[in-house]
């Protein structure tokens, strides 16, 4: 079956070009999983914003929008500060509610992203592990929250 531009007679049917063109068109702009982005930030935070910006890269590129907290708090909200760090904490993982999956990045796991592992599997959030090179590790995550 030719599904071109031309009907069955060898006439043009831009009618049957349209419909396909508007199911493929359609694919485009399937919804798409919003993905949290865990990974560290204290410690070398110029260092490992960029590796933020690098996963969130990696998310896209798996066709999904990322979310990265800790490459938006911070240019507004002080993590050295007590009250700040609490603040930035309960906007994130409110974020992370209306999340689709938690993605964790490394095998080291700070105490911030312990918090958001351990709320993603309180709240039945899909946890995916991977490597600091983007490799996947499992779908378990990295406390065990039997998905």
């Amino acid at each position: 079956m030719d599904l071109g531009l031309k009907n069955a007679e060898g006439y043009y049917d831009l009618t049957a070009y349209e419909a396909i063109k508007n199911v493929s068109d359609n694919e485009k702009f399937k919804p798409k999983n919003i993905v949290y982005v865990c990974s560290p930030l204290s410690g070398d935070i110029e260092k490992n914003q960029q590796k933020a910006c690098e996963y969130c890269k990696f998310v896209v590129e798996k066709g999904h929008i990322p979310m990265a907290v800790h490459l938006m708090f911070p240019r507004f909200m002080n993590d050295n500060n007590n009250v700040d760090r609490t603040k930035s904490i309960t906007m994130g993982l409110d974020i992370l509610a209306r999340c689709d999956e938690l993605w964790c990045f490394g095998e080291e796991i700070s105490k911030g992203m312990l918090v958001e592992l351990v709320f993603a599997s309180n709240h039945m959030i899909k946890i995916r592990h991977f490597t600091e090179d983007c490799k996947f590790i499992s779908n378990k995550g990295v406390i065990g929250n039997g998905d």
